[in-house]
């Protein structure tokens, strides 16, 4: 999607109404222009958006995942679960090794069984409660991999 279209636009509303509206932060009234070169995400049901991201590229090996967003009446339809898996598999596909984003309280649960890892204390910022998390990608070709561990047992493998 295109920075400052109409479904950037739609992306701001669900922004402004789940993300700012909670936090007790100025709603956007204007495209941020620090967007401008990220890259935006958005799902649409029956026509209509109702999620949103953004991946802002830090450098060649790492991008942030912000400003996620699902609306209430979509939550819990595993819509967040795919926008970010649809999320990790294109910055795979961008040879990015390490994704990492902010979670607020309430997501805390989402993001860890989605195999993201805390990496910091929790911190308030304003009315808030939010923790930093990174996933690294294991990249081979452009797709994400499982990692293989074998398991020595009795001095077997």
């Amino acid at each position: 999607m295109q920075w400052n279209s109409r479904d950037y636009w739609a992306g701001i509303e669900l922004r402004n109404d789940l993300l700012k509206k909670n936090s007790g932060q100025k709603q956007l009234t204007s495209a941020p222009l620090d967007e401008q070169n990220d890259l935006h995400l958005t799902v649409r049901r029956d026509g209509k958006v109702v999620g949103t991201l953004l991946m802002h590229p830090i450098d060649q090996k790492m991008i942030q995942v912000k400003q996620v967003a699902i609306a209430s009446c979509c939550q819990g339809l595993g819509i967040g679960k795919q926008l970010l898996r649809y999320a990790e598999k294109l910055a795979a596909v961008m040879n990015y090794k390490i994704i990492f984003l902010t979670g607020r309280k309430q997501a805390w649960s989402f993001y860890e069984k989605l195999d993201y890892m805390s990496v910091l204390d929790s911190y308030v910022d304003g009315q808030i409660e939010l923790k930093l998390f990174k996933k690294e990608l294991n990249v081979e070709n452009g797709f994400i991999t499982n990692e293989v561990r074998e398991m020595k047992t009795n001095g077997r493998q």
